[in-house]
């Protein structure tokens, strides 16, 4: 009875091991996607650079290249998560804590998420008004019907 006692334990206590083991090489290249993905950002940035200074084709393809490796590598290591059982997009599984917090570029709305003085957005609400705008969102330029108004209210 006591050796079935053991060799159940034994048991048990391998498959924890299996599955910390998986957890953990899990862990490992999500944290390589996130600096993949770093870098992927860096490298488009350097394209954008490359762009707009008018670089020669050579270095745009080189980089275009470049980019095209690193997006490699983010698909492989998502292969090898898939493969290990676990949704690679998701940002954790059960004992784990987030590497990647789920950031959404723009609310679902399309309108920005917190209006002036919130500090979280960092420009002002700008509208399309057409032609001559809207009121509110572009300072006086002084031309128009007011453009002979003087600082005290009186006309030239």
């Amino acid at each position: 009875m006591l050796d079935s006692i053991l060799n159940t334990v034994k048991k048990a206590s391998e498959r924890v091991q299996r599955r910390g083991e998986e957890v953990a090489q899990v862990a490992r290249l999500r944290l390589e996607v996130f600096q993949l993905g770093r870098e992927l950002d860096a490298t488009y940035a350097r394209l954008g650079r490359s762009y707009h200074g008018n670089a020669g084709a050579e270095t745009l393809h080189g980089v275009r290249d470049e980019i095209r490796r690193i997006e490699e590598e983010i698909a492989s290591r998502e292969r090898l998560i898939a493969e290990l059982g676990e949704d690679p997009k998701a940002p954790h599984t059960e004992g784990q804590q987030d590497l990647i917090a789920p950031v959404s570029p723009t609310p679902a709305s399309g309108t920005p998420s917190a209006g002036p003085g919130t500090g979280t957005v960092n420009r002002p609400p700008f509208q399309d008004g057409g032609e001559g705008g809207s009121a509110g969102t572009a300072p006086s330029t002084g031309t128009g019907a007011d453009s002979d108004a003087r600082p005290d209210g009186t006309s030239s």
